[in-house]
């Protein structure tokens, strides 16, 4: 089986990578390392470092679209930048996937569904993406899956400095020796989904015979971000709310199996990280 992944080298396509690999698949990465450079040296791999809208994608069984501008925050300072580049790509690989008559399977955000379409640059181009792949659908009969990811921690998570998400960025608070900062009240709750088992999921949804549309991989054990902060043990601050964001997110029906919890893991990054400043 050949499969594309575009944003492959970036936080949750690099661990996909990996397991395709191990299936033995015939894998194709598509990235132009602006938001990852993390490359798994196998000779099944095939890396092409460039952006989806220029790269001539090779014929292929299946499509993982991954490639796009993350984070709310920082749709903000680009609207234009981020809508366009969440939906040219997008309309890159309905073509690609129609020509090869093979699925598309496309990464989403779950702000669409727990905040207006219209409260963010974010969501917006998501939303936009969405209605893309149903006139393709619709118009040209198109396979394509939905994947809503649920707010993803762990190993290989970008640094965007201040749109970071919230647990890397309070990572970096506690290293920088800051308080962390939180916005609003701290009662804002996010379903913590770890990095692994959301490419597990991913990979199991590409292999599975029988396939479904809409595949939500979150933990279904929401923290609030006043929780989060304090698994750090460290001081906080309290600073104004930020607009363009859900109040709150929980998936309810979950495609994958939690086997690590936010809380735990930030208890033990803490404690090694302290181990390490006092050694």
């Amino acid at each position: 089986m050949h499969v594309v992944v575009t944003g492959g080298c970036g936080f949750i396509g690099s661990h996909l990578v990996e397991l395709f690999a191990e299936a033995s698949y015939e894998i194709t990465v598509i990235d132009d390392q602006r938001n990852g450079k993390f490359v798994t040296h196998r000779p099944n791999v095939h890396y092409m470092f460039e952006d989806v809208c220029s790269a001539i994608i090779p014929p292929c069984d299946a499509i993982v679209h991954l490639a796009n501008t993350p984070r709310i925050r920082m749709s903000f300072d680009n609207p234009a930048e981020s809508i366009l580049n969440n939906i040219n790509p997008t309309v890159v690989v309905c073509e690609y996937a129609l020509r090869y008559n093979c699925p598309l399977y496309f990464a989403t955000s779950s702000s669409n569904i727990f905040s207006d379409a219209y409260s963010n640059p974010y969501t917006f181009g998501k939303a936009m993406c969405e209605e893309t792949l149903n006139f393709y659908q619709r118009s040209f009969n198109l396979q394509y899956h939905l994947m809503y990811f649920y707010n993803v921690y762990g190993p290989r998570e970008a640094d965007y400095g201040e749109h970071s998400t919230v647990i890397r960025a309070f990572k970096n608070q506690v290293e920088r020796g800051e308080s962390l900062r939180i916005f609003g009240t701290g009662n804002k709750t996010r379903d913590f989904t770890w990095v692994e088992d959301v490419a597990m999921g991913v990979a199991n949804l590409v292999s599975a015979e029988k396939k479904i549309k809409e595949a939500h991989f979150g933990s279904n054990h929401p923290y609030s971000i006043q929780q989060i902060a304090d698994a750090f043990e460290h001081p906080v601050v309290y600073e104004f709310d930020r607009k363009g964001e859900a109040e709150h997110t929980r998936c309810d029906q979950p495609y994958i199996k939690r086997s690590q919890d936010a809380i735990e893991y930030i208890r033990e990054w803490k404690r090694r990280y302290d181990a390490k400043s006092n050694s």
